[in-house]
């Protein structure tokens, strides 16, 4: 969703007329201090949390996989399932402000910004969403209100794991790794996914993707080891094998 502040018609000198007049960016960074409590918890009404049973990584796996620097603690409370998988978060994905090389000594007459909301798998999406703008358009930071556009939403997945697709992967996936095969939740579902879902119930849908938990997904250096590529081509041959295999040699 986008979020946006509009407080003056043109920007003014700070010094001359800060202290009264209103900072259009201010007023955006108090409205975002409300999203979290003070241990980095969300707190928006309506968002779903739950306990996480399943299994999950250690703090130090985990602490190395997302790049978090030496002495720098993770945010949020309860198990780390919970906090990834069973539980929202809330993420200033951009925001519109003078960057610090070019910045004026003026008040900001204009600022916005973009979120992005994970909610929990089983919640769902327009219910979601629908909390995390009720909360931002009820704020009023120094008696000014925000403008919320929400933004497209996409529902969680569970994919169906008693089919010959899903045996024939498990197969695909040892050839391809040389090891058992994990079962993981994961954070950012494909809307497209749980679209094929629903106009094909009876059908089995299966994601192979070459890329492994330290390839800066959708970073700025994001990459893919030649070894991920090589396995991933492996157990897609090795699956198509197998898949057909489960029907007496039927293409």
């Amino acid at each position: 969703m986008i979020v946006e502040v509009r407080t003056l018609a043109e920007a003014r000198h700070s010094g001359e007329f800060g202290g009264a007049a209103p900072d259009a960016l201010l007023v955006l960074l108090h409205a975002f201090a409300t999203l979290h409590d003070a241990d980095g918890n969300v707190a928006v009404a309506g968002l779903r949390r739950e306990a996480w049973s399943g299994t999950s990584y250690t703090d130090e796996e985990f602490r190395d996989l997302a790049a978090v620097r030496d002495g720098v603690p993770l945010i949020g409370t309860g198990s780390l399932g919970e906090r990834l998988w069973s539980g929202p978060a809330v993420t200033v994905i951009g925001i519109d402000a003078p960057s610090v090389d070019h910045a004026a000594s003026a008040l900001v007459p204009y600022a916005r910004a973009k979120l992005n909301l994970r909610f929990h798998p089983q919640q769902d999406p327009k219910e979601a969403q629908g909390a995390l703008v009720a909360h931002l358009e009820a704020l009023r930071p120094f008696g000014i209100p925000l403008t919320v556009t929400p933004g497209d939403v996409g529902p969680g997945f569970e994919p169906a794991t008693g089919g010959p697709a899903f045996r024939a992967a498990l197969t695909a996936l040892r050839e391809g790794w040389g090891a058992e095969p994990a079962f993981a939740a994961s954070g950012g579902s494909i809307p497209l996914v749980n679209g094929l879902a629903k106009a094909a119930p009876g059908a089995e849908v299966l994601l192979f993707g070459a890329q492994d938990s330290m390839c800066a997904l959708h970073a700025p250096n994001e990459r893919v080891l030649l070894s991920e590529l090589r396995g991933a081509v492996i157990a897609e041959a090795a699956f198509l094998r197998e898949y057909a295999a489960a029907f007496g040699g039927e293409s």
